[in-house]
């Protein structure tokens, strides 16, 4: 071998060790921001809703349905705040909400694979807390609904 391909061999070898490094900082930079927030059975046990959540200069929501990625919310800012973000399953195993603080921000149609409209979103049956017949014993300021 001549000494200009050692030379280029050795160049070529740290270019792609230098690369090779960059894209990995770059991949744990990115999976360092994005963490599972809840993965939900339906009530049926025959799908599955999965909410991620993207901390980066602003925070994003992602939910995907059986595999597939269904939503991909606008940005909300990077506040120090707990967004109590949800999935909420209907009880008929039809639809799946995402709600941020008490919100429902968006909702999607299984069977029809669609996201729901506004007047949808807002119709979708909630099991009620009566419904789960708890048998403990709530604050005596709690107000029922």
């Amino acid at each position: 071998m001549t000494t200009t391909k050692k030379t280029l061999l050795i160049i070529g070898s740290v270019v792609g060790v230098v690369v090779l490094g960059f894209a990995g900082f770059v991949a744990m930079f990115y999976f360092s921001m994005v963490s599972t927030v809840m993965t939900k059975r339906s009530p049926d046990r025959q799908h599955t809703a999965k909410l991620t959540r993207v901390q980066g200069i602003d925070v994003n929501f992602k939910v995907t349905v059986d595999g597939t990625r269904v939503y991909g919310s606008p940005d909300f800012a990077p506040v120090r705040a707990d967004f109590r973000e949800q999935l909420i399953w209907d009880t008929n195993s039809v639809a799946v909400i995402l709600e941020v603080a008490g919100r429902r921000i968006f909702g999607y149609h299984v069977a029809e694979k669609r996201s729901l409209t506004d007047s949808e979103l807002h119709q979708i049956h909630l099991t009620r807390f009566e419904e789960l017949r708890f048998e403990g014993t709530l604050p005596k300021d709690v107000v029922t609904k």
